[in-house]
Protein backbone atom coordinates (compact mmCIF):
# COMPACT_ATOMS: atom_id res chain seq x y z
CA UNK A 1 0.00 0.00 0.00
CA UNK A 2 2.45 2.25 1.32
CA UNK A 3 4.88 1.50 -1.84
CA UNK A 4 1.71 2.09 -3.86
CA UNK A 5 1.17 5.36 -2.38
CA UNK A 6 4.53 6.47 -3.01
CA UNK A 7 4.61 5.51 -6.95
CA UNK A 8 1.41 7.65 -7.55
CA UNK A 9 3.13 10.47 -5.79
CA UNK A 10 6.17 10.60 -8.09
CA UNK A 11 3.84 10.14 -10.77
CA UNK A 12 1.86 12.86 -10.11
CA UNK A 13 5.22 15.12 -9.20
CA UNK A 14 6.53 13.92 -12.67
CA UNK A 15 3.54 14.72 -14.39
CA UNK A 16 3.48 18.08 -13.22
CA UNK A 17 7.15 18.86 -14.09
CA UNK A 18 6.44 17.84 -17.95
CA UNK A 19 3.41 20.03 -17.66
CA UNK A 20 5.52 23.10 -16.72
CA UNK A 21 8.07 21.94 -18.73
CA UNK A 22 5.64 22.94 -21.35
CA UNK A 23 3.99 26.01 -19.60
CA UNK A 24 7.51 27.64 -19.06
CA UNK A 25 8.23 30.49 -21.24
CA UNK A 26 10.93 29.75 -24.04
CA UNK A 27 14.33 31.92 -24.52
CA UNK A 28 13.36 34.30 -27.52
CA UNK A 29 16.42 36.27 -27.47
CA UNK A 30 18.95 36.94 -30.13
CA UNK A 31 22.04 38.96 -30.59
CA UNK A 32 22.00 41.67 -33.80
CA UNK A 33 21.66 40.31 -37.14
CA UNK A 34 24.63 41.54 -39.16
CA UNK A 35 22.71 44.26 -40.61
CA UNK A 36 21.85 45.97 -37.31
CA UNK A 37 25.37 44.92 -36.06
CA UNK A 38 26.88 46.92 -38.37
CA UNK A 39 24.20 49.51 -37.52
CA UNK A 40 25.15 49.61 -33.53
CA UNK A 41 28.91 50.05 -34.52
CA UNK A 42 28.34 52.97 -36.64
CA UNK A 43 25.77 55.03 -33.89
CA UNK A 44 28.13 54.11 -31.09
CA UNK A 45 31.14 55.58 -33.24
CA UNK A 46 29.49 58.00 -35.07
CA UNK A 47 26.04 58.84 -33.64
CA UNK A 48 24.29 61.46 -31.73
CA UNK A 49 23.90 59.18 -28.58
CA UNK A 50 19.84 60.28 -28.18
CA UNK A 51 17.10 58.37 -30.19
CA UNK A 52 16.81 59.19 -33.84
CA UNK A 53 15.03 57.82 -37.15
CA UNK A 54 17.63 56.43 -39.82
CA UNK A 55 16.66 56.20 -43.52
CA UNK A 56 18.87 54.11 -45.41
CA UNK A 57 19.16 55.79 -48.57
CA UNK A 58 20.14 52.17 -50.29
CA UNK A 59 17.20 50.51 -49.50
CA UNK A 60 14.98 53.76 -50.74
CA UNK A 61 16.78 53.90 -53.73
CA UNK A 62 15.91 50.03 -54.33
CA UNK A 63 12.33 50.51 -53.26
CA UNK A 64 11.82 53.48 -56.14
CA UNK A 65 13.28 51.27 -58.34
CA UNK A 66 10.65 48.75 -57.76
CA UNK A 67 7.77 51.74 -57.56
CA UNK A 68 8.71 52.81 -61.10
CA UNK A 69 8.89 49.51 -62.29
CA UNK A 70 5.36 48.98 -61.44
CA UNK A 71 3.85 51.95 -62.65
CA UNK A 72 5.08 52.49 -66.00
CA UNK A 73 3.53 55.20 -68.19
CA UNK A 74 1.22 56.45 -69.05
CA UNK A 75 0.30 55.62 -65.84
CA UNK A 76 1.65 59.03 -63.46
CA UNK A 77 3.20 58.45 -59.75
CA UNK A 78 1.56 61.00 -57.75
CA UNK A 79 3.39 61.10 -53.98
CA UNK A 80 1.62 60.92 -50.75
CA UNK A 81 3.33 63.71 -48.74
CA UNK A 82 1.81 63.00 -45.13
CA UNK A 83 3.54 59.90 -45.47
CA UNK A 84 6.92 61.18 -46.73
CA UNK A 85 6.98 64.47 -44.44
CA UNK A 86 10.17 66.41 -45.38
CA UNK A 87 11.00 68.76 -48.45
CA UNK A 88 14.36 67.13 -48.74
CA UNK A 89 13.13 63.31 -48.87
CA UNK A 90 10.07 64.91 -51.48
CA UNK A 91 12.91 66.73 -53.28
CA UNK A 92 14.71 62.85 -53.48
CA UNK A 93 11.90 61.36 -54.65
CA UNK A 94 10.45 63.88 -57.51
CA UNK A 95 13.98 63.51 -58.75
CA UNK A 96 14.37 59.87 -58.78
CA UNK A 97 10.67 59.27 -59.95
CA UNK A 98 10.46 62.18 -62.76
CA UNK A 99 7.21 63.94 -60.92
CA UNK A 100 5.74 66.77 -59.97
CA UNK A 101 2.42 65.43 -58.55
CA UNK A 102 1.66 65.63 -54.77
CA UNK A 103 -1.04 64.45 -53.09
CA UNK A 104 -1.50 66.55 -50.05
CA UNK A 105 -3.75 65.94 -46.80
CA UNK A 106 -2.53 68.78 -44.08
CA UNK A 107 -3.55 72.59 -44.81
CA UNK A 108 0.16 73.44 -43.08
CA UNK A 109 2.02 71.17 -45.56
CA UNK A 110 -0.23 73.02 -48.47
CA UNK A 111 0.78 76.51 -47.24
CA UNK A 112 4.53 75.25 -46.79
CA UNK A 113 4.43 73.38 -50.19
CA UNK A 114 3.16 76.55 -52.03
CA UNK A 115 5.42 79.21 -50.42
CA UNK A 116 8.34 77.34 -51.47
CA UNK A 117 9.48 77.94 -55.15
CA UNK A 118 10.75 74.42 -56.09
CA UNK A 119 7.25 72.98 -55.37
CA UNK A 120 4.43 75.83 -56.00
CA UNK A 121 4.21 74.72 -59.25
CA UNK A 122 3.59 71.21 -58.53
CA UNK A 123 0.23 69.63 -59.25
CA UNK A 124 -1.29 69.31 -56.08
CA UNK A 125 -4.49 66.82 -55.04
CA UNK A 126 -6.14 67.35 -51.31
CA UNK A 127 -6.10 63.77 -50.17
CA UNK A 128 -8.86 64.64 -47.99
CA UNK A 129 -11.86 67.16 -48.22
CA UNK A 130 -11.18 70.02 -46.22
CA UNK A 131 -13.32 72.23 -44.13
CA UNK A 132 -14.18 75.41 -45.81
CA UNK A 133 -12.75 77.56 -42.93
CA UNK A 134 -9.56 75.55 -44.35
CA UNK A 135 -9.86 77.12 -47.92
CA UNK A 136 -10.61 80.31 -46.04
CA UNK A 137 -7.17 80.24 -44.24
CA UNK A 138 -5.07 78.88 -47.34
CA UNK A 139 -6.35 81.34 -49.28
CA UNK A 140 -5.37 83.72 -46.99
CA UNK A 141 -2.04 82.72 -46.98
CA UNK A 142 -1.16 81.63 -50.62
CA UNK A 143 -1.14 83.57 -54.22
CA UNK A 144 -4.44 83.25 -55.64
CA UNK A 145 -3.10 81.74 -58.87
CA UNK A 146 -1.65 79.04 -56.93
CA UNK A 147 -5.17 78.57 -55.18
CA UNK A 148 -6.70 78.09 -57.52
CA UNK A 149 -4.60 75.40 -59.51
CA UNK A 150 -5.23 73.01 -56.88
CA UNK A 151 -7.44 70.25 -56.94
CA UNK A 152 -10.15 70.25 -54.32
CA UNK A 153 -11.30 67.13 -52.93
CA UNK A 154 -15.01 67.20 -53.03
CA UNK A 155 -17.42 64.07 -51.04
CA UNK A 156 -20.92 65.25 -50.53
CA UNK A 157 -22.80 68.12 -52.59
CA UNK A 158 -23.51 69.79 -49.02
CA UNK A 159 -19.32 70.03 -49.16
CA UNK A 160 -19.88 71.26 -53.20
CA UNK A 161 -22.29 73.68 -52.17
CA UNK A 162 -19.94 75.40 -49.69
CA UNK A 163 -16.81 75.38 -51.66
CA UNK A 164 -19.18 77.43 -54.70
CA UNK A 165 -20.20 79.75 -52.38
CA UNK A 166 -16.80 80.36 -51.32
CA UNK A 167 -15.66 80.84 -54.88
CA UNK A 168 -18.01 83.02 -55.13
CA UNK A 169 -16.87 85.16 -52.73
CA UNK A 170 -13.49 85.67 -53.91
CA UNK A 171 -14.81 85.73 -57.36
CA UNK A 172 -12.18 82.88 -58.23
CA UNK A 173 -12.77 79.26 -59.70
CA UNK A 174 -12.36 76.27 -58.19
CA UNK A 175 -10.82 72.61 -59.38
CA UNK A 176 -12.94 69.99 -58.03
CA UNK A 177 -12.17 66.51 -57.65
CA UNK A 178 -14.85 64.11 -56.85
CA UNK A 179 -14.23 61.30 -54.17
CA UNK A 180 -16.06 58.17 -55.28
CA UNK A 181 -16.71 55.11 -52.96
CA UNK A 182 -15.68 52.33 -54.91
CA UNK A 183 -16.15 49.82 -52.06
CA UNK A 184 -14.19 51.37 -49.05
CA UNK A 185 -17.24 52.83 -47.89
CA UNK A 186 -15.52 55.99 -46.07
CA UNK A 187 -17.36 58.91 -47.08
CA UNK A 188 -17.39 59.99 -50.98
CA UNK A 189 -20.27 59.61 -53.74
CA UNK A 190 -22.10 56.18 -53.75
CA UNK A 191 -23.88 55.80 -57.56
CA UNK A 192 -23.23 57.93 -60.37
CA UNK A 193 -26.63 59.64 -59.95
CA UNK A 194 -24.88 61.51 -57.30
CA UNK A 195 -21.78 62.61 -58.98
CA UNK A 196 -24.22 63.86 -61.95
CA UNK A 197 -25.88 66.33 -59.74
CA UNK A 198 -23.18 67.45 -58.73
CA UNK A 199 -21.28 67.53 -62.45
CA UNK A 200 -24.80 69.24 -63.35
CA UNK A 201 -23.62 72.31 -60.63
CA UNK A 202 -20.37 72.42 -61.63
CA UNK A 203 -21.67 72.41 -65.65
CA UNK A 204 -24.24 75.28 -64.90
CA UNK A 205 -21.63 77.47 -62.86
CA UNK A 206 -18.29 77.52 -65.35
CA UNK A 207 -17.14 81.01 -63.61
CA UNK A 208 -16.80 79.49 -60.45
CA UNK A 209 -15.97 75.70 -60.70
CA UNK A 210 -14.08 73.47 -63.27
CA UNK A 211 -14.36 69.67 -62.48
CA UNK A 212 -11.18 67.59 -62.75
CA UNK A 213 -11.67 64.10 -62.29
CA UNK A 214 -12.09 61.61 -59.75
CA UNK A 215 -10.49 60.02 -56.64
CA UNK A 216 -10.87 56.35 -55.87
CA UNK A 217 -9.53 54.44 -52.91
CA UNK A 218 -9.49 50.85 -52.23
CA UNK A 219 -6.98 49.59 -49.55
CA UNK A 220 -9.82 47.64 -48.50
CA UNK A 221 -8.91 45.08 -51.25
CA UNK A 222 -5.71 44.18 -49.34
CA UNK A 223 -7.81 42.82 -46.74
CA UNK A 224 -10.09 40.44 -48.78
CA UNK A 225 -10.33 36.43 -47.82
CA UNK A 226 -8.60 34.20 -49.06
CA UNK A 227 -8.85 31.17 -47.68
CA UNK A 228 -8.70 28.97 -50.44
CA UNK A 229 -6.99 31.17 -53.14
CA UNK A 230 -3.57 32.80 -53.51
CA UNK A 231 -3.75 36.02 -51.37
CA UNK A 232 -2.45 38.14 -54.17
CA UNK A 233 -4.72 37.01 -57.27
CA UNK A 234 -7.76 37.27 -54.85
CA UNK A 235 -6.60 41.11 -54.27
CA UNK A 236 -6.21 41.59 -57.80
CA UNK A 237 -9.98 40.38 -58.68
CA UNK A 238 -11.39 42.58 -56.00
CA UNK A 239 -9.15 45.66 -57.93
CA UNK A 240 -11.28 44.49 -60.76
CA UNK A 241 -14.34 44.78 -59.26
CA UNK A 242 -13.33 48.47 -57.20
CA UNK A 243 -12.58 49.46 -60.87
CA UNK A 244 -15.95 48.29 -62.97
CA UNK A 245 -17.56 50.74 -60.61
CA UNK A 246 -15.24 53.64 -60.84
CA UNK A 247 -15.55 53.23 -64.60
CA UNK A 248 -19.06 53.46 -64.06
CA UNK A 249 -19.21 56.35 -62.19
CA UNK A 250 -16.45 57.99 -65.59
CA UNK A 251 -19.14 56.53 -68.17
CA UNK A 252 -22.17 57.82 -66.97
CA UNK A 253 -20.55 61.64 -66.13
CA UNK A 254 -19.17 61.62 -69.66
CA UNK A 255 -22.60 60.32 -71.49
CA UNK A 256 -24.51 62.75 -69.46
CA UNK A 257 -21.92 66.10 -69.68
CA UNK A 258 -19.86 65.05 -72.87
CA UNK A 259 -18.20 69.21 -72.39
CA UNK A 260 -16.81 68.43 -69.03
CA UNK A 261 -14.52 64.90 -69.98
CA UNK A 262 -13.27 66.62 -73.41
CA UNK A 263 -10.18 67.53 -71.74
CA UNK A 264 -7.02 64.76 -70.33
CA UNK A 265 -9.11 64.42 -66.40
CA UNK A 266 -7.04 63.40 -63.12
CA UNK A 267 -8.45 59.65 -62.49
CA UNK A 268 -6.69 58.84 -59.54
CA UNK A 269 -6.37 56.10 -57.46
CA UNK A 270 -4.20 52.89 -55.60
CA UNK A 271 -2.33 53.06 -52.48
CA UNK A 272 0.93 52.18 -51.24
CA UNK A 273 -0.60 48.25 -50.64
CA UNK A 274 -2.39 48.24 -54.09
CA UNK A 275 -0.39 49.96 -56.25
CA UNK A 276 1.15 47.17 -58.48
CA UNK A 277 -2.24 46.22 -59.32
CA UNK A 278 -2.34 49.11 -61.93
CA UNK A 279 0.24 48.33 -64.60
CA UNK A 280 -1.95 45.97 -66.38
CA UNK A 281 -5.76 44.62 -67.54
CA UNK A 282 -7.19 48.28 -66.73
CA UNK A 283 -7.73 51.82 -68.80
CA UNK A 284 -9.55 54.04 -65.98
CA UNK A 285 -7.27 55.25 -63.75
CA UNK A 286 -3.91 57.31 -64.54
CA UNK A 287 -2.61 58.42 -61.75
CA UNK A 288 -1.56 56.07 -58.82
CA UNK A 289 -0.23 57.67 -55.41
CA UNK A 290 2.45 55.84 -53.33
CA UNK A 291 3.83 56.91 -50.04
CA UNK A 292 4.58 54.56 -46.84
CA UNK A 293 5.46 51.73 -49.66
CA UNK A 294 8.62 53.84 -50.13
CA UNK A 295 9.84 53.21 -46.57
CA UNK A 296 7.69 50.21 -45.86
CA UNK A 297 6.52 51.01 -41.84
CA UNK A 298 5.40 47.61 -40.31
CA UNK A 299 1.60 48.37 -41.31
CA UNK A 300 2.54 47.79 -44.82
CA UNK A 301 4.05 44.28 -44.05
CA UNK A 302 1.51 42.65 -47.05
CA UNK A 303 1.87 39.99 -49.58
CA UNK A 304 1.55 42.72 -52.00
CA UNK A 305 4.53 44.50 -51.13
CA UNK A 306 7.16 41.64 -50.73
CA UNK A 307 9.72 43.30 -53.35
CA UNK A 308 10.05 46.67 -51.21
CA UNK A 309 13.13 46.64 -48.15
CA UNK A 310 12.00 48.27 -44.84
CA UNK A 311 13.89 51.32 -45.13
CA UNK A 312 13.58 53.70 -42.12
CA UNK A 313 14.21 53.02 -38.69
CA UNK A 314 14.20 54.23 -34.77
CA UNK A 315 17.36 54.01 -32.73
CA UNK A 316 17.38 54.36 -29.32
CA UNK A 317 20.10 53.98 -27.33
CA UNK A 318 20.55 51.43 -23.89
CA UNK A 319 20.89 53.97 -20.62
CA UNK A 320 21.38 51.03 -18.20
CA UNK A 321 21.57 47.17 -18.00
CA UNK A 322 20.63 45.45 -14.42
CA UNK A 323 20.83 41.73 -13.91
CA UNK A 324 16.98 40.24 -13.49
CA UNK A 325 13.95 41.91 -13.13
CA UNK A 326 13.48 43.74 -9.83
CA UNK A 327 9.69 45.23 -9.28
CA UNK A 328 8.70 47.69 -6.55
CA UNK A 329 7.32 46.07 -3.51
CA UNK A 330 7.79 42.88 -5.26
CA UNK A 331 11.88 42.57 -4.22
CA UNK A 332 11.35 39.69 -2.12
CA UNK A 333 10.29 37.18 -5.10
CA UNK A 334 12.00 39.10 -7.77
CA UNK A 335 14.72 36.44 -8.41
CA UNK A 336 12.06 33.88 -9.05
CA UNK A 337 11.34 36.01 -12.57
CA UNK A 338 13.71 34.97 -14.33
CA UNK A 339 13.98 31.37 -13.23
CA UNK A 340 10.44 30.57 -14.76
CA UNK A 341 10.83 33.09 -17.54
CA UNK A 342 14.44 33.44 -19.50
CA UNK A 343 13.42 36.44 -21.09
CA UNK A 344 13.43 38.53 -17.81
CA UNK A 345 17.17 37.16 -17.14
CA UNK A 346 17.98 40.99 -17.89
CA UNK A 347 16.46 44.52 -17.64
CA UNK A 348 17.62 47.63 -20.11
CA UNK A 349 16.39 51.14 -19.76
CA UNK A 350 16.68 52.91 -22.69
CA UNK A 351 16.63 56.89 -23.64
CA UNK A 352 13.10 57.76 -24.96
CA UNK A 353 10.45 55.30 -25.42
CA UNK A 354 6.49 54.78 -25.66
CA UNK A 355 7.60 54.40 -29.86
CA UNK A 356 4.72 53.73 -32.30
CA UNK A 357 7.15 50.88 -33.66
CA UNK A 358 7.60 47.24 -33.05
CA UNK A 359 11.26 46.00 -31.95
CA UNK A 360 13.08 44.66 -34.56
CA UNK A 361 16.50 43.97 -32.82
CA UNK A 362 17.89 42.49 -30.99
CA UNK A 363 15.14 40.46 -31.15
CA UNK A 364 13.19 38.50 -27.87
CA UNK A 365 12.79 42.18 -26.02
CA UNK A 366 9.43 43.24 -25.04
CA UNK A 367 7.78 45.93 -22.39
CA UNK A 368 7.64 45.12 -19.10
CA UNK A 369 3.58 45.25 -18.32
CA UNK A 370 4.50 45.54 -14.49
CA UNK A 371 6.29 48.67 -15.20
CA UNK A 372 4.31 50.12 -17.61
CA UNK A 373 5.34 52.51 -20.82
CA UNK A 374 7.57 55.39 -20.72
CA UNK A 375 8.38 58.14 -23.35
CA UNK A 376 11.62 58.93 -21.00
CA UNK A 377 13.62 55.86 -20.08
CA UNK A 378 11.34 53.10 -21.75
CA UNK A 379 11.85 49.66 -19.58
CA UNK A 380 12.71 46.32 -21.79
CA UNK A 381 13.06 42.62 -20.59
CA UNK A 382 15.36 39.70 -22.68
CA UNK A 383 17.38 37.23 -22.08
CA UNK A 384 21.44 37.00 -21.58
CA UNK A 385 20.97 36.03 -25.50
CA UNK A 386 19.77 39.82 -26.34
CA UNK A 387 23.78 40.66 -25.14
CA UNK A 388 23.14 44.13 -24.99
CA UNK A 389 25.63 46.26 -22.96
CA UNK A 390 25.04 50.48 -21.98
CA UNK A 391 25.44 52.57 -25.48
CA UNK A 392 24.77 49.97 -27.25
CA UNK A 393 21.16 50.54 -29.66
CA UNK A 394 18.04 48.85 -29.40
CA UNK A 395 16.20 49.06 -33.13
CA UNK A 396 12.42 49.61 -33.92
CA UNK A 397 10.47 49.36 -37.16
CA UNK A 398 7.85 52.09 -37.00
CA UNK A 399 4.28 50.85 -37.47
CA UNK A 400 3.65 54.17 -40.00
CA UNK A 401 6.25 57.04 -41.20
CA UNK A 402 4.14 59.95 -40.59
CA UNK A 403 4.01 60.47 -37.00
CA UNK A 404 7.29 58.98 -36.32
CA UNK A 405 9.36 61.55 -38.40
CA UNK A 406 7.35 64.57 -37.21
CA UNK A 407 7.94 63.76 -33.60
CA UNK A 408 11.62 62.96 -33.94
CA UNK A 409 12.01 66.50 -36.16
CA UNK A 410 14.68 64.89 -38.12
CA UNK A 411 15.96 61.53 -40.26
CA UNK A 412 19.58 60.46 -40.21
CA UNK A 413 20.66 59.38 -43.26
CA UNK A 414 22.55 56.55 -43.82
CA UNK A 415 24.48 55.32 -47.29
CA UNK A 416 26.49 51.66 -46.91
CA UNK A 417 25.45 51.50 -43.82
CA UNK A 418 27.30 55.08 -42.51
CA UNK A 419 25.93 58.19 -41.46
CA UNK A 420 26.00 61.12 -44.35
CA UNK A 421 24.21 63.45 -43.13
CA UNK A 422 20.52 64.67 -41.93
CA UNK A 423 17.30 65.98 -43.26
CA UNK A 424 15.06 67.60 -41.47
CA UNK A 425 11.28 66.92 -40.96
CA UNK A 426 8.12 68.79 -40.79
CA UNK A 427 5.56 69.46 -38.19
CA UNK A 428 1.76 69.93 -39.19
Amino acid sequence: MFKTRRSRLWLFLLIGLVVLSFLRPKDEGSAYQEYYFALNQELKTNGFGKPVVLLDLDRLDENLSTLSKNIPPPLHYRIVVKSLPSLDLLRYITKATNTNRLMVFHSGDLVMLLGNPEFSSFDILLGKPMPVRALEDIYLKTKVDQFQKIHWLVDTETRMNQYLEFAKSKNIKLNLVLEIDIGLHRGGFVNPKETNQILSTIQNHKKYLEFGGFMGYEPHVASVPSLLSDKNEAIEKEIGSSLKKYEGFVQSGKESFPSLFNKELLLNGGGSKTYRFYQKNQNVVNDVSVGSALVMPTDFDVSTLVEHKPAFFIAAPVLKRLEGTTIPFLEFISFLFPLWNPNLQVTYFIYGGAYLAKKESPQGLFDNSLYGVSTNQGILNGSLATKLKPDDYVFFRPTQSEKVMAEMGEVVLLRKGKIIGTWKCFIN
